[in-house]
């Protein structure tokens, strides 16, 4: 057999087997140097095209209801420019009925004025030629710069592929002396993520400070004008907030049905300005028990009072979040970047300490406030799938180790499995440097490429042992040498280890372009066929000295 010759030629030539060593060491350090070159890059699950996504907007606190609503219908009349966009829904002044994503963002807490959520239906998939994200990404920048009005924050919302976070990366600020310290230091934060060219919708989740007008009754002057106090609160509640005024009595409803009654168009101000709002109360009359009209204006003090801002905590420590979205990115890459311009700008004003893992602490050299940052959001739940995958990858390692230990009694031989298995690495990363490369998106290393790659473990340790066994029957049953035998096993069993080979990559490839198991099909497309490599020449190279010990 050709095989069986060219393998014993390998084995019986010291440069021939230092060269197959060679080759696989290269092509093991190519394969990690893909990593810190970003050729392959990391992330939990890539985007997910789906047939909807939000958008969610929020202008600076006291705004009015007509200035969100100018910002909305803006955005609105963009977005129906594009073909691919079926129907839209806008909610103002409250969150739009909860998903998946908006579990955790928050929605059903908004009741402000100065916010908006629109929700954007799309066609599906069939019918579009682009990818839900590459839509969204490419809607972003347009929107965001024709509809900012107000210094409006325009936000994009995708359904997550993952489990739901508040963002992509969110930033925790924690400590300082007051919240406006805090929410300064949250600036620096957010300022130094807005640098980094593939993060988007950057926010501060923290009020700023802005001046309310609070209605204070002169009860001297209500007096002398004869006017109901009571009738006057009313008023003023009608105006401005509206009641309940009545109940209607149905025999087919079982409760009573409540009459609420507001003012039309008095609750809506011009703008946030004093003067709007004193031109409102000019509008306003009251009937004295003399029966003469008095103006609420001249009944009521006008107090300018600057809103308390709203406190945020997490397991009862005051924090601030500042969070991003990636776009078309891993969270990790423009995170790195952004940390390490922390690190260069911000030490002339504080201590940096670095914590655990990216998370750092800043000491004011002035003020001596301490300020912790702890990231979170979906990079965190990355970071950690990564490390509890690393962990069972690890583990299932030495597992297979022991195991090859107890049965053939030879750390060696153990090794030399154990390290075969591992090299199949090479074709996890190649495969998906190929996928990159075929693909129009960035094809990533995911959570289930991990998966992939641990499974491989036992199918790479499996054909190892074929080997090995073979070979040690042939020189016992057919006396002959140890690299004879190796060969002729090797070539032997090729035929069923490249069938076990095509079955896996055949199987595999039906959900290589999936877009949650596609990195499982590809590392296991990859990983196996480099494994029918490793069995046919590494393994053979690797154990042809070890083999006589166990015989």
């Amino acid at each position: 057999m050709k095989l069986e010759k060219f393998i014993y030629n390998i084995l019986q030539s010291k440069t021939k087997s230092y060269l197959v060593y060679l080759i696989t060491f290269i092509l093991f350090v190519l394969s990690v140097l893909t990593f810190p070159t970003h050729i392959t890059k990391a992330k939990m699950l890539p985007s997910k095209d789906s047939d909807t996504f939000s958008i969610y907007v929020d202008l600076k606190d006291g705004s009015s209801l007509s200035q969100t609503k100018e910002v909305t219908q803006c955005i609105v009349k963009n977005l129906q420019k594009d073909e691919n966009i079926t129907n839209i829904s806008a909610f103002l002044g409250e969150g739009q009925p909860l998903d998946f994503a908006a579990l955790v963002k928050q929605s059903a807490l908004k009741d402000k004025e100065s916010q908006a959520e629109i929700m954007v239906n799309i066609k599906k998939a069939k019918d579009r030629d682009i990818t839900s994200y590459n839509l969204v990404s490419q809607l972003r920048k347009n929107v965001q710069e024709k509809c900012a009005l107000y210094n409006a924050n325009i936000k994009f919302i995708e359904l997550p592929a993952g489990p739901p976070v508040l963002a992509s990366i969110v930033s925790e600020i924690y400590g300082g002396n007051s919240f406006e310290s805090r929410r300064d230091f949250a600036l620096k934060i957010a300022q130094i993520l807005k640098h980094q060219t593939t993060l988007v919708d950057i926010d501060v989740l923290a009020d700023d400070d802005f001046i309310m007008y609070e209605l204070e009754v002169d009860n001297s002057k209500v007096i002398m004008s004869k006017v109901d106090l009571d009738q006057l609160k009313n008023i003023l509640y009608l105006a401005f907030e509206g009641m309940n005024v009545a109940v209607v009595n149905n025999k087919n409803i079982q409760s009573q049905i409540p009459v609420f009654l507001r003012l039309d168009d008095s609750r809506t101000l011009k703008d946030s300005s004093k003067e709007a709002l004193i031109a409102k109360l000019e509008n306003l009359k009251l009937m004295n028990k003399d029966g003469n009209m008095i103006n609420i204006s001249e009944l009521v003090k006008i107090n300018e009072i600057i809103k308390e801002p709203t406190i945020t905590s997490k397991n009862l420590n005051l924090m601030i979040n500042v969070i991003a979205e990636t776009s078309k990115d891993s969270q990790i890459y423009p995170l790195l970047n952004a940390r390490d311009e922390m690190l260069d700008t911000l030490n002339n004003d504080y201590e940096v300490i670095k914590t655990n893992l990216l998370n750092l602490s800043f000491i004011d050299k002035k003020t001596k406030e301490r300020f912790d940052l702890v990231f979170d959001g979906e990079l965190k739940v990355t970071i950690d799938t990564f490390i509890d995958l690393g962990g069972a990858f690890i583990i299932a390692l030495v597992l297979i180790f022991f195991l090859m230990v107890m049965y053939y009694k030879s750390f060696a031989i153990s090794g030399g499995i154990v390290l075969s298995s591992f090299i199949s690495i090479i074709g996890v990363i190649f495969a998906h440097v190929i996928m990159d490369l075929i693909t129009p998106d960035t094809f990533y290393l995911t959570a289930t490429s991990l998966i992939g790659f641990i499974g491989l473990i036992g199918i790479n340790s499996r054909n190892s042992t074929l080997i090995i066994d073979f070979s040690k029957q042939l020189v016992i049953e057919k006396n002959l040498t140890i690299n004879e035998a190796i060969a002729k096993a090797t070539a032997t069993r090729s035929k069923p280890i490249i069938l076990t080979v095509l079955t896996m990559v055949f199987a595999s490839a039906l959900i290589a372009n999936d877009a949650v198991f596609g990195g499982l099909g590809v590392a296991l497309i990859g990983g196996t066929l480099i494994s029918y490599v490793v069995s046919m020449f590494f393994v053979p190279v690797i154990i042809k000295n070890q083999l006589k010990k166990i015989l």
